[in-house]
Order: structure tokens, then sequence, then C-alpha cells
């Protein structure tokens, strides 16, 4: 790596580099406290072919960036690998024994560990991201369990930058004690060593309260109104619920309504449709305060005048806040910022008449000789490309182009932007001048923002919306470059809810660091809570897998106590929580790709597992009807299982769908034509992943194990006779005396269609069928003669019809 390329830790970054060095540790940042450097230095020192450390489901813009450093690091002996699903399984092992660092996903470990193709006991550590997301059904936390049971020397590192969903329900204690971390390291914005380093290279901040216009305050009042309005009637609907959770204080917050869907889960398929409507109405109208403080007059008055009632809404009574007195309010006052029809008239944003007088200080400080760099922070692209025409043609020409789109059909602000440009990269730049390079960067949450801040090397940055993230990414980019100027212009309107949204950001990170540094003082840890000594209760797998019984002598079992019942499981199926909870609660799972069902417990039984989403799709795909077909002629016991969503309640379909009419299209049609159409097969209803796990220990008792070579073969077949034969024929096939889902495909094969097989003799059936016991059942059945006239008739009208049956080979 070049001198200019490497890699300078700041001082808060060397203090935690040296707290990872020492513990197996959870490190928590605050949002926009940049760990990059310090993950990428500690990952140079385990860069050699003496060391395996292991990168799990790395976000990808950092997994690329890291993989371009420690590429060129001169301190990397070997060059860091990536795991994916090309590289072939027989060649997986031989790819760990080479050692250094690897990126893997979630999924792959898992399946390699269980399947013993990486060295477990040679594995140096595991670094993992996103801790706030882990549970005791995670897949971190199955992998950790894993790696944990056969590996005692090796370390666990875990990342967070979510401070409050780690406050959340103990989740930090939950986290630590399923990865096996006894350390937890927090690094808030007020830490110390973090405040010294940035009050060291301050930014030069020119904060703009910019006062509301009169219309403006009144419509936020009316908005605010209506919140209150749906947010009251959601109240009177569900009475069970938490008053404080209603308050329109909270739903200024940014996932507020993300989090109002998880409260009402549970019960969403209980509610009416208007109180589902009234949820949906919440986001709706927190989007209007959005676009009051974003789009200009015409914009938001577009917006407001689309979701004016119709004669056909009224009679519908669906929205109800839409005849409130605050609607009107707000679609008069809406209509009046733009009621003069003239472009010259209509009032401007506040925050168009900041702006301007920014870049003329801008623009004279540039022509005294100041770099002409200068980077708009905006919140949506739509938003940028307002401020772009308003730089280039001015608010009247903007304005004017914009009353006479209003006047073109009717469609959705969003449509104005092209799809590929909305998809285009965080950062744009416009050449509005020559001497003046601007550029525009979308405030969204990546990774690797101080990799853009670096590239596009702004002096003059124009935060247009306040965004947590953004102040503290430039705060870490301005300490990263000592001596260079960087000042930054915040522009907030004052005593807003844009205002408001900022500060609770602020109280509410600094409160969930508060708790978490209360906790981390009162946590006990116990000696074993990093797993080294084989005592931690997370590594005991449940007894139920202990209790089944076999045939073999006392002796034998009391040997074999360890032994745990197995079950196949298809490979797809690892991306859900249902295989870390049957492993652990005593089962031994063994990875397979299967083509018939995703789970097999016995040689009998067969089950294919559906969500409620995965039903729905199934059923309207007509692929439901293929599995439960495909299993039906293999398996002795096929089953359907059908798992519904702990947190959304149990539930098939909502009540107000529910009615007494026999509807083809129903859920409830669907799943009684499946039923007698396959008499064999059986439906399991589970409410949770839980439940499955208990269902599967009940079905497994006192039964075999799977046959996994059997398995196997079947899968071959399979694939290869979905490919082959049509099913609608083949299914007839399979109803005649004789042909079983072993021989169906050899009959198949041999003859072209019912019509050949018809007219064979009974020892051409037999040596086809390598039977002759299913040669002779099948040769009565279409030769079996109740009387001289009846048997003419039968045969030249069985002729007649399997002669229009068509082919078993497709074309």
């Amino acid at each position: 790596m070049s001198s200019e390329n490497k890699t300078t830790l700041l001082s808060y970054e060397k203090q935690a580099l040296m707290d990872m060095l020492t513990d197996d540790c959870l490190v928590v940042l605050g949002e926009g406290i940049t760990y990059q450097n310090i993950l990428l230095s500690y990952l140079e020192s385990y860069s050699n072919p003496g060391t395996l450390l292991l990168v799990v489901e790395c976000l990808e813009e950092l997994e690329e960036w890291l993989l371009e450093r420690l590429t060129l690091s001169e301190s990397a002996v070997v060059p860091p690998k990536k795991v994916t699903s090309e590289i072939h399984v027989e060649k997986r092992t031989d790819h760990y024994l080479q050692g250094g660092v690897q990126f893997i996903s979630k999924r792959i470990l898992v399946i390699d560990l269980l399947c013993k193709r990486i060295p477990t006991e040679l594995i140096t550590g595991i670094v993992f991201f996103n801790a706030h997301y882990v549970r005791d059904i995670s897949i971190e936390s199955f992998i950790a369990r894993l790696y944990r049971t056969d590996n005692k020397t090796g370390f666990i590192k875990a990342f967070s930058t979510n401070p409050i969903q780690l406050n959340k329900a103990n989740q930090a204690e939950t986290c630590m004690r399923h990865l096996f971390l006894p350390r937890i390291h927090l690094w808030p914005r007020f830490h110390a060593n973090i405040s010294e380093c940035i009050d060291k290279h301050k930014c030069e901040v020119v904060e703009l309260h910019i006062p509301l216009t009169d219309v403006m305050k009144n419509l936020q009042m009316c908005i605010i109104d209506l919140l209150h309005f749906c947010m009251k009637e959601v109240k009177k609907h569900i009475p069970s619920l938490d008053s404080d959770f209603f308050v329109v204080e909270n739903a200024v917050a940014k996932d507020y309504f993300r989090s109002l869907k998880k409260v009402l889960n549970p019960i969403w398929s209980h509610l009416g449709p208007n109180t589902k409507q009234l949820v949906q109405d919440i986001k709706i109208i927190s989007q209007l305060n959005n676009q009051l403080l974003q789009c200009s007059a015409v914009r938001f008055y577009e917006v407001v005048h689309k979701l004016k009632p119709t004669g056909a809404s009224k009679s519908s009574n669906v929205c109800l806040w839409m005849f409130t007195e605050a609607f009107g309010r707000l679609l008069s006052l809406s209509k009046q910022r733009v009621e003069q029809k003239d472009a010259e008239k209509i009032e401007l944003s506040p925050k168009w008449e900041a702006i301007q007088e920014i870049l003329a200080e801008i623009k004279a400080e540039i022509n005294n000789g100041a770099p002409k760099n200068t980077l708009f922070c905006v919140s949506s692209y739509a938003t940028a490309k307002q401020i772009v025409k308003f730089i280039k043609y001015g608010e009247v020409s903007t304005l004017a182009e914009e009353l006479l789109s209003t006047q073109r059909p009717q469609k959705d602000l969003q449509t104005d932007i092209p799809a590929s440009e909305e998809s285009e990269d965080s950062h744009t730049t416009f050449g509005l001048e020559e001497s003046h390079n601007i550029s525009f960067l979308i405030e969204k949450k990546y990774t690797m923002i101080h990799e853009y801040l670096t590239s596009l090397n702004p002096t003059y940055v124009i935060l247009h919306d306040p965004d947590l993230f953004m102040v503290r990414s430039l705060e870490m980019f301005r300490c990263r470059r000592p001596g260079k100027p960087l000042r930054i212009y915040f522009l907030v309107y004052e005593n807003s809810i844009e205002e408001q949204r900022y500060l609770t950001q602020l109280s509410e990170e600094k409160k969930a660091f508060e708790q978490l540094i209360m906790m981390k003082g009162n946590m006990t840890v116990h000696t074993d809570q990093d797993g080294r000594e084989g005592t931690n209760a997370m590594l005991e797998r449940g007894q139920q897998g202990l209790k089944f019984k076999d045939l073999e002598s006392q002796d034998s079992r009391e040997n074999k106590v360890k032994s745990f019942p197995k079950v196949v499981v298809d490979m797809r199926d690892f991306r859900s929580s249902l295989p870390s909870i049957l492993h652990k609660s005593g089962m031994d799972l063994v990875p397979k790709t299967i083509e018939i069902g995703d789970y097999i417990l016995t040689p009998d039984i067969c089950i294919e597992r559906k969500s409620i989403v995965d039903l729905i799709g199934s059923l309207a795909s007509g692929r439901l009807f293929q599995q439960c077909q495909a299993m039906c002629n293999t398996y002795k016991h096929p089953m359907l299982l059908i798992e519904f969503d702990e947190a959304n309640g149990f539930s098939l379909q909502n009540y107000s769908g529910v009615t007494d009419a026999v509807v083809t299209s129903s859920l409830q049609t669907q799943l009684t034509l499946i039923t007698l159409h396959f008499p064999k097969l059986r439906m399991i209803w589970s409410q949770s992943e839980y439940t499955t796990a208990s269902i599967f220990h009940e079905l497994k008792k006192g039964k075999e194990d799977p046959d996994v070579g059997a398995i196997e073969t079947v899968s071959k077949e399979s694939s290869i006779i979905s490919s082959e034969f049509n099913h609608s024929v083949v299914n007839t096939l399979l109803q005649l005396p004789g042909v079983t889902s072993k021989n169906y495909f050899l009959l198949a094969r041999k003859f072209a269609n019912l019509l050949e097989i018809s007219q064979a003799s009974q020892e051409t059936l037999s040596g086809v069928l390598q039977n002759k016991e299913e040669g002779r059942a099948l040769f009565e059945f279409f030769n079996q003669v109740e009387s001289k006239s009846k048997s003419d008739d039968k045969s030249v009208g069985a002729k007649n019809k399997y002669a229009k049956f068509r082919k078993f080979r497709k074309k």
C-alpha cells in the first residue's frame, strides 16, 4: 500500500483497536462514528497463512473497500479471499486451509460447519456485523454455537452502530450471551477520546435557523391536527394499546411508522379495513410534512390536491380525516400559496433564499482564490433536482416550469424523476458553473461515506436537510484532514417538525448510550460467558433429542448418549431460523440439495414447509400442486407444513375476507382442492418456528433416521424426470396397478404412451418393471374380461381412449 493510502488511525481508533485485541467483545459506536480503519488495521494483523479469520456477512460497500485495501496492503502476507457458492464444495476445504482473511456469507458458513468442510479447530476468529439484530434463533448465534462447541481458543468480535436498538428489551445482553462475548465497548460521540479528537479539528459551522412563513406554520399545524385525529381514531378502535405510543411528538421520528406496524402486527389480522386504512393514513400524513419542508409551493399543492376526496371516496367513507376541518384548511392554505398563478408572486421556499445568500458568499471567496468544491447534502434525488433547476434558472423560471407541469395529466411527484436517475450513485456532480464545482450527496446510511467525501474533497458543505449521520460523518472527515478548511452550512427550519426530529435523534442516542453505560456497570458476567470452558448453558442442546428410543441394547445406548436424531434439510432453507432451533433442540442436521420437500425426517416422512406468503405464491403459480404430487409419489407420509409468523399472530387470512360463498381463487378453496386431490397428504399448522421444532420431535419419536444416499438418488432422478416427462400423463400412469413411484419412469422411458402399454404382453411388462407380480397386475388391468360382449366394447373403447393420450416424454 502506498504511503498516501496507508491507514492512519485517530486517537480513539487506536484505543478501540487495543480493546479489540485483548478481549472477545461487542463494539458499539454512535451513528456516523467510523470504524472502517479500526477493522482494516485489525484484519491486516491476521492476513498471514498461519491464521484463518472469517468475516461474516460484511456490508457490501465495506467488503469491497476492505478487499481492495487488504490486497494493496504491505502488511498483508496473504491476500484476502471471498468464499462464494461458485467455489465447488470439494475444493472448499483447501480454500479455507490457505488461511488469511476470508469473507463469507452466513448461509455458506453454517452449512460448511455442519458438513465439516471447514476445519473448525483451525479458525483463528470470527467477526460479525449488525449485532443489534442477533437473537437466540439468529443464524449468527447458530454459527457462534457451532464454532464455540469445537473451538475453545478462537475469538469472536461483533460490531453495531445502532445503540438505540441494542438498548431495547435488553438486546445488548441477549447479543452478548448468544455470541459468547464477555465484554462490551461503547464509543458514543461524547466519549472523551472522540470529543477530544473532534475538538482538536473543529469544523467551521454556520447554523442558519430559518423561520417558517406564516402560511407554512399554519400548514404544519394542519398536518399535526390530522395526525392527532388519525391516532385518536386508531386508539378508539384498539383501546388495549399503550396510549403513550399514540402521541404526535413520537410521530416525528423517522422510524415511527415501522415501530407502529411492529406493535400492530400481532393483531393485524383482527383489525377491520377502516382501522388498517387509518394506519396507512398516518404514514401518508407524515410524508406530507416532509413534502411541505422540502418541496416548492407548487409541488406541495399538487401533492395535496391529489389527496382531495372524490364523490366515489365520499360514498365509501374510507379516509375520514379527509372530511375534517383541518384537511379543508390544508387544501385552502396550499392553494393560497399558488393562487396568483404567477411565478413571480408564488411563495418561495425560505431555504431557497438562504441558498442564494450562501452561494453568493462562497462565490465571493472563490474569486479571492479559495478552493471551489461545494457539496450539497440532501434527503432525496428529487430535492437535488429541484435545487439544481433553481440554481441554474432562478426561482421564477423554476416555478413557472412547475406551474406548467401541473397542467399536464396528474402523476405522482416521484414519477418526474426517471427510475434510472433515482438509482444512480449516492453522489452526483452538476457542472453549474465552470469556476464552481457543485456536487450533491443523497443522505443515506452509506457505510463508506468517508470514501465519497474524500473523492469529492469539498471545502464547503451545505446541509439542506439536517441529519445526524451526515453531521457525524462530516466531523470524522474533518478529523482526517487536519489543516484543510471545511465550512458547514447547517440549514434547519426553526420551530419545525424537521428541527424536532433532529433533536429527537440526538436525545434518543444519548439516552441509549447512557443506559448502556449503566447496564455495563451493573451487568454480571459469568466466568464461562465466552464458552471456552465448555460449561456455558448456551452450548447445551435440548434434551428432547435424547429421549428417542431405538432397538439397540442399553449398553449401546449409553455409549451413544451424545448422538442425536438426524434430519435432512434442504440447503435453501438455511436462510430461515428453523435449522438453528432444530439443532439447539437436539437434532443433527444434514444439509443437502433436495428436489422433493424441504425436510426429510424419516425414510417415509417428507415435509414441505411454507410460510403464508410462500403458500399464496405457490398456489397462484401451481407449483404447490407439483410439489405435493412429487411428495405423494415418492414418500409414504407426505406432509405440508404451513407456518405462521410468531410476531404476526395466528391467522390464515383476514376475518373480513371470510365469506360463505365458494370462490375458486380463495385460499380455503384451493387448500380444500389440494386435500381432496391428494388423500395421502397431511397438512400441519404451526404457529411459530418453535412449534414446528416441537412437531418435528413428535414425528421423529421411535422412527429411524432418513437414508441420505436414497434421498440423493431420489433428488437426482426427480430432477431428471421432471425435465424429461409430462407430469399430467405420468400422474395418470401412477394410478395403475403395479406402477409405483420407484418404477413408473421405467415404463415411461420404454413406451411412448398408455396405448403401447395396454398392447404389451405380460412378459414384456414384467421385464420392464423387473418384477413378475407388478407386471402381471398391470397386464390384467388392461386385459380383464367380464363377458365376451363387454370385452369387445371395452377393448375398442379403451384403445380409442388411450390413443388420445399425449406421449410420456416431452418434445
